[in-house]
């Protein structure tokens, strides 16, 4: 870990709290967007509710609760947790609270949040239901609303020239598409951190200091909001291939679009990059591989795995990935996403043949 101490970083700049449209507690710690949709859809469907009861049904698992349940059962205070996502709601605009009850707001954004309604209106509230992934529409919806939050804006500059967009008011999301480059964040945080502290920027070579209220905003809440969205993905920077040492997690902006890619000769462009001239064969490691296409073509890790697939199956004299021994992914299932799963068995290094 960096020692912020040994030597001054500057700060990664935010929108004061003057600035803000709406001042009051504007830090949000819902990690899951799906979950605050559910609470809104839930709402609508129900009308006007009260607060007793809507803490009552998302406490029996009637409004999907994040990764099946709503804390981890050795922490305490999963009211807490709860009272995070309703504010959530809140905050954006989704409901309104008002003498103990809750009812939806459309008072902004209808066109987005009637779409959204529009796509759940045969939703299932109960304890077997589950919250779906977002349709493409919710998808846009969801990023209209909250890119009217200054914090999640914030967030995006990060990945912006800050001489060309001053504020987080700068750009639309078209210009974060096509002027966007990688952030990293460490993948380690110390035991009992908010958060990283610290961030690389691709865009200007630097590392920057994360203001102390942004460490969980930063590290975890919208990173999942716009992965959760398709604005950004994430790639693992392992201490084997990172400029430093250290485990850090790459955030970059999608903008390659899916059928541009399979359109490329992804075998000759992989030869030319991994095999000298003179080379008949390589070895590379598949999370190196991953990473490095994610940052040429910033396309998702995904639709990444899919184009090596198909090229797995229908070249494999030239292009054969290895299984991964089970006693060794083991040790490696925190960072399964990292590797490509084919017929059951985890592939860690892909051998390339030259033709």
């Amino acid at each position: 870990m960096i020692n912020l101490n040994s030597y001054k970083l500057d700060t990664l700049p935010t929108t004061k709290k003057e600035n803000l449209k709406k001042q009051e507690w504007s830090y949000l710690y819902a990690y899951n967007i799906r979950t605050i949709r559910d609470i809104f859809v839930y709402c609508v469907l129900n009308g006007e509710i009260e607060e007793k009861k809507l803490y009552k049904d998302m406490e029996d698992k009637k409004i999907p609760p994040p990764k099946g349940h709503w804390i981890n059962k050795r922490r305490k205070r999963e009211e807490r947790l709860r009272l995070e996502y309703i504010h959530a709601a809140q905050y954006l605009g989704l409901i309104i609270r008002e003498k103990r009850k809750i009812r939806p707001d459309f008072s902004e954004f209808k066109k987005e949040k009637k779409a959204i309604i529009t796509e759940n209106k045969n939703r299932a509230f109960d304890r077997k239901g589950f919250s779906p992934p977002f349709t493409i529409k919710e998808k846009r919806s969801l990023l209209n609303i909250i890119l009217n939050y200054e914090r999640a804006r914030d967030f995006l500059r990060w990945f912006l020239d800050f001489s060309k967009f001053p504020n987080s008011l700068s750009f639309t999301i078209e210009e974060f598409k096509e002027n966007a480059k990688p952030i990293y964040i460490l993948g380690k945080i110390e035991k009992g951190r908010k958060g990283s502290q610290i961030l690389k920027r691709d865009i200007d070579g630097k590392i920057w200091a994360i203001p102390e209220d942004y460490l969980r905003l930063s590290s975890y809440v919208f990173p999942s909001w716009f992965l959760e969205l398709g604005i950004i993905d994430k790639a693992m920077v392992f201490p084997e291939f990172s400029i430093d040492n250290k485990l850090w997690r790459m955030y970059y902006p999608l903008k390659t679009k899916e059928e541009k890619f399979f359109k490329i000769n992804m075998l000759n462009i992989l030869m030319d990059t991994f095999l000298a001239y003179d080379q008949k064969e390589q070895i590379i490691w598949i999370p190196y591989l991953i990473y490095t296409l994610a940052q040429k073509y910033c396309i998702s890790v995904d639709v990444i795995k899919s184009r090596l697939q198909d090229i797995h199956k229908t070249d494999p004299a030239h292009f054969y990935m290895e299984r991964i021994p089970s006693h060794l992914m083991r040790s490696r299932l925190r960072y399964k996403e990292s590797y490509i799963e084919i017929d059951g068995f985890y592939r860690s290094h892909l051998k390339l043949t030259r033709r």
